[in-house]
């Protein structure tokens, strides 16, 4: 775009010295007047420079298209990396990096877009067991990849530390697992008769083993071992069970119903229904299916007529 100036204006009246200068100088011929004096300027329009950032979450990079590079320089690195989650699940996650960030705990995270996810992930380094490139080539020792390649340092020490974190983890989940199946039901129903048989502790832990494997959890010989004796530590409250119970009641009326099933496993076990066990079954059974353990038992368990 041409934009024309027209420069006859007389210049600023205010510098008298800079005027009569001015005035000396276009006497002697040497200084043009400003009534012939015509300025053209031309303006030309350039494109801004468009903003990049990391790809939308749920939508993968374009053809062509360089993923942004981040703070430790590794933008645009295609590994293959070996994670375990908090309940110890271990998968193979192809992730094109973006960045490393400090985490709150120490312990740094591998920014990225996940490929297998379709979605940008984080990825703790101290959950990380194997990475490979590309062409499928393993990256060992761990170490001296993150600091060649990375430029970060994790020292064994705190890779110890944070196993430690990880199994705590893992044993939280466990946990919620088996809450979330009814167990503080169950130990209710084994202390109802004051005594809680090794039979009621193996149903028990059957119970929570199958929970945790349907949600992909492999619990090993020491995670038994470990949820044997937290099941013969606990004394549900009055109040624990209420929760649990609160908890419970929002599953669908079929989850519920097996709830009550193994809740009588738990009581039939060691071969004598005490009076008490029934009295407690029929009271998570009214509060979670609004119906008695005796009608249950004649319309055959299910509510109808058999």
């Amino acid at each position: 775009m041409v934009v024309p100036v027209d420069a006859c204006a007389p210049p600023n009246q205010t510098s008298v010295g800079r005027n009569r200068s001015n005035g000396r100088l276009q006497a002697f011929g040497l200084l043009p007047t400003w009534s012939h004096i015509r300025l053209t300027l031309r303006v030309e329009k350039s494109p801004m420079p468009k903003k990049t950032g990391p790809p939308r979450p749920n939508r993968p990079l374009s053809a062509g298209t360089n993923p942004p590079s981040g703070g430790a320089g590794i933008g645009g690195l295609l590994l293959v990396i070996e994670y375990q989650d908090a309940a110890g699940r271990r998968r193979f996650r192809p992730v094109t990096l973006w960045s490393i960030k400090p985490g709150r705990d120490g312990v740094p995270r591998l920014l990225g877009y996940s490929h297998d996810q379709g979605d940008l992930r984080s990825f703790r380094l101290d959950r990380i067991l194997s990475i490979a490139d590309a062409d499928g080539v393993l990256q060992e020792p761990l170490d001296v990849f993150y600091r060649q390649v990375l430029g970060v340092s994790w020292s064994p020490a705190r890779a110890e530390i944070s196993a430690a974190d990880r199994a705590g983890e893992r044993w939280a989940v466990i946990r919620r697992v088996a809450r979330e199946n009814g167990l503080v039901l169950a130990v209710a129903v084994a202390r109802a008769d004051l005594q809680m048989s090794g039979e009621e502790v193996t149903v028990m832990l059957d119970r929570v083993e199958a929970a945790c494997a349907a949600g992909g959890i492999d619990l090993s010989p020491d995670d038994l071992e470990r949820a044997g004796r937290w099941i013969r530590r606990m004394r549900p409250s009055a109040d624990a069970v209420g929760k649990n119970l609160r908890e419970l009641d929002a599953a669908a009326p079929a989850v519920k119903a097996k709830l009550i099933e193994f809740c009588l496993a738990v009581a039939d076990s060691d071969g004598f229904r005490h009076h008490r066990e029934l009295t407690l079954i029929d009271q998570f059974s009214r509060a979670l299916l609004g119906e008695s353990l005796a009608l249950r038992r004649a319309f055959g368990g299910d509510g109808q007529a058999g």
